[in-house]
């Protein structure tokens, strides 16, 4: 996947957003071990970066309900792509609106994450947490365990501001959809479980990471109206309005991460990992060595925790025969 669009679109964000989103995938990947590594994890967590800011912009709740009613909950499940067109992505760059601001307004920390802390073995960092973690028992040939990441848990509390998005539909002219009434001043909350990232290499130039966690949790008022919310996005994102409408309906907004892909510049496949829904997806890097390189991806969840295999060069039944394995 071309991630210049991520970069192109970059703005200075709320520290706090930035935080939890971006800089806790970041700070695994600027450990020591891994900045000796000369495959660049930057587009990957790029991509988990963009995916979660897709859904913290497009799944916010509209209230219709009393505040002492229960919580509606976000929990990943299941996964669904939506390309994006190249033109669309040029003009959300040029487009005069702080795109960093539309997660929301007021950004909460109500526990920061502890810097991550690396261990040498999988048995190690799950003494620490006081778990037993999963592990892949099926490993392409050659390939062998490095060290072992633990990002620590974060939460906060977002008070949404809908300007933003009203005034993106505007520069876009998207006039067929509306940001639902009710939302300025609602809170969510943002729960950011612990992470656990493991690194395998083979020799110098293959590199291998298998991430798995608990699946975000977002605290969400209740009355939703997240068909409509989604269609908003969607529209935003470049989507004609028919298709729009009728994905934004097939979608269950409460279970569904959301990935945007290239259109025309990514692979992608909806997969089943130990029968369960997944999601491969395929990012061409350059033609030489010291281009950007490929990154191929395959994600999962299950009994609620979200898996993720990473590679620069391993293809994808290696990586779908090593998340098979994982117990």
């Amino acid at each position: 996947m071309d991630d210049k669009f991520l970069h192109d679109q970059r703005r200075d964000p709320d520290p706090a957003f930035a935080r939890d989103l971006r800089d806790r995938l970041r700070r695994i990947e600027e450990a020591e071990e891994l900045g000796r590594s000369r495959f660049d994890w930057r587009p990957v967590f790029a991509t988990a970066a963009a995916a979660a800011f897709v859904i913290a912009t497009f799944t916010v709740p509209a209230v219709r309900a009393t505040a002492q009613a229960a919580l509606d909950l976000f929990r990943v499940q299941e996964f669904a792509v939506v390309q994006v067109d190249p033109a669309r992505l040029e003009q959300l760059s040029h487009a005069n609106v702080d795109l960093s601001s539309l997660a929301g307004g007021n950004v909460e920390m109500l526990q920061e994450p502890l810097p991550s802390q690396r261990f040498a073995t999988l048995d190690a960092a799950g003494a620490m947490l006081g778990e037993t973690l999963e592990r892949a028992y099926t490993l392409p040939g050659g390939i062998e365990p490095d060290s072992v990441y633990v990002s620590g848990e974060s939460r906060m509390r977002v008070t949404i501001d809908t300007k933003p998005v009203r005034a993106l539909l505007d520069a876009m002219a998207v006039r067929d959809v509306r940001v639902p009434d009710g939302l300025d001043g609602e809170k969510l909350t943002v729960h950011v479980p612990t992470m656990v990232a493991q690194k395998f290499h083979r020799g110098e130039r293959t590199h291998v990471m298998f991430l798995q966690g608990r699946s975000p949790l977002v605290e969400l008022p209740p009355g939703l109206e997240m068909e409509q919310l989604g269609e908003v996005g969607l529209r935003l994102l470049g989507m004609n309005s028919s298709e729009a409408h009728r994905l934004s309906r097939s979608i269950d907004w409460r279970t569904t991460l959301v990935v945007p892909v290239i259109a025309g510049a990514t692979e992608y496949q909806q997969v089943r990992v130990q029968g369960e829904p997944g999601l491969y997806v395929r990012r061409e890097g350059g033609a030489k060595d010291d281009e950007s390189p490929n990154a191929n991806v395959v994600v999962w969840t299950k009994k609620g925790r979200v898996h993720a295999i990473m590679s620069n060069r391993l293809e994808r039944m290696d990586l779908l025969t090593m998340a098979e394995s994982v117990r």
